[in-house]
């Protein structure tokens, strides 16, 4: 069906036009904010424009009841969701293989004593050539995204612990490799719960960090049945991600647009924070940010990139998130980047964790927790 816009002064007024027009099916593909015409922008407050359609129809059984309240999109999506996670819970739980007696690389010993800059250490070249040995892996590390540096270091350390002579498959050095990859995976920690800790998600203009919380959101209230309270703040400039306070209306959780202390958000068990995109480079913006966080003694902070940016840029965008606090790593936009071995580069390049990896703009949509399996099942998948 061709999609229809719809203005209104608020995301419950929205929402009312399109289920009165449109029905209880249909889906929210863009929201914004517009002025008013002429000078009266002058004084009138921003309005929404919400961009709607009703999906063709497919076979799907009768719906029912609780596709009246708004939610049927979502719910749809979650049968593949629940299926997913369901897996991934049976293989966190099955007994994991012990360890190999080996020693870890030097990129794996944990530093966080030490000064900011050396947490983004890359290693320099040893100058050995590729050719001095006969393992092959080193340059499939590549092909998948490592950087060439980390892939030598790889290489070095899988001469260390099985000498210059490899297995005889490839699929034996791959096995190999990933057993020295996993030695060096560090989890994210396991998030405090409860409102009083809210989750900050920080990240540069366009990486998909409203997104992410959007996903996050959801998967908390309809898949874990959690209640969960949201602030919606400015900064230096203003939070414009009204399609934020649409989803909390459908989800029938609280959006505030104001900051007045985790009180606010009495009756939650979890809280979550989104801000502007921030510029790195804006002073102001930086200040404007480090002001809100002090305000937030118990904030957990997340630091979102775009998976589908290049590796300098990602380790210089966490380099400068860092100036914020201890934190962890969601990557965003991965069904843009097929070279999933380039997360790696995040892991021994900084001394921070990943959290979640995220994949399109659909809500719930594809998220995941990071784990050493899952990159591997994309980062190998060709060979």
């Amino acid at each position: 069906m061709p999609t229809q816009t719809f203005i209104a002064d608020s995301a419950a007024d929205a929402l009312a036009q399109i289920r009165a027009q449109l029905g209880p099916d249909a889906v929210v593909l863009n929201v914004r904010q517009v002025a008013g015409p002429g000078i009266t922008r002058l004084w009138q407050k921003p309005r929404i424009e919400v961009v709607a359609h009703v999906p063709d129809p497919t076979p799907t059984p009768a719906p029912t009841a609780a596709a009246a309240d708004g939610v049927a999109e979502l719910r749809r999506e979650l049968v593949e969701l629940r299926t997913r996670m369901e897996l991934e819970r049976r293989r966190a739980a099955a007994p994991a293989p012990a360890p190999a007696p080996t020693p870890a690389l030097p990129v794996s010993e944990p530093v966080a004593e030490e000064p900011a800059p050396s947490r983004f250490a890359v290693p320099r070249r040893t100058g050995r050539s590729a050719s001095a040995s006969g393992w092959r892996v080193g340059e499939i590390l590549e092909r998948s995204g490592l950087n060439p540096q980390f892939a030598e270091r790889i290489e070095d350390e899988l001469i260390a612990r099985h000498g210059q002579t490899p297995p005889g498959s490839l699929a034996g050095e791959l096995a190999a490799a990933q057993a020295v990859f996993a030695g060096l995976w560090r989890p994210a920690p396991v998030p405090a719960d409860g409102a009083a800790r809210p989750h900050v998600l920080l990240g540069a203009p366009g990486v998909g960090k409203t997104t992410l919380l959007c996903k996050w959101l959801a998967q908390a209230v309809l898949l874990e049945g959690r209640r969960a309270h949201v602030w919606r703040l400015d900064s230096n400039v203003a939070n414009t991600a009204e399609a934020l306070s649409v989803y909390g209306e459908i989800l029938g959780q609280t959006v505030a647009r104001f900051w007045r202390g985790v009180g606010e958000a009495e009756g939650a068990d979890l809280s979550f924070v989104d801000l502007p995109g921030l510029n790195l480079r804006d002073e102001s913006a930086v200040k404007a940010v480090q002001a809100l966080l002090a305000e937030m003694p118990g904030a957990q902070l997340h630091l979102v990139v775009n998976a589908a940016y290049e590796v300098p840029l990602l380790l210089a965008q966490l380099r400068a998130l860092a100036v914020f606090g201890p934190a962890d790593v969601c990557v965003t936009h991965l069904d843009e980047e097929p070279r999933w071995g380039k997360l790696w580069n995040l892991t021994l390049g900084t001394n921070l964790p990943l959290r979640f990896l995220s994949a399109g703009q659909n809500i719930p949509g594809d998220l995941v927790s990071a784990s050493a399996e899952k990159i591997f099942s994309r980062q190998f998948s060709g060979f």
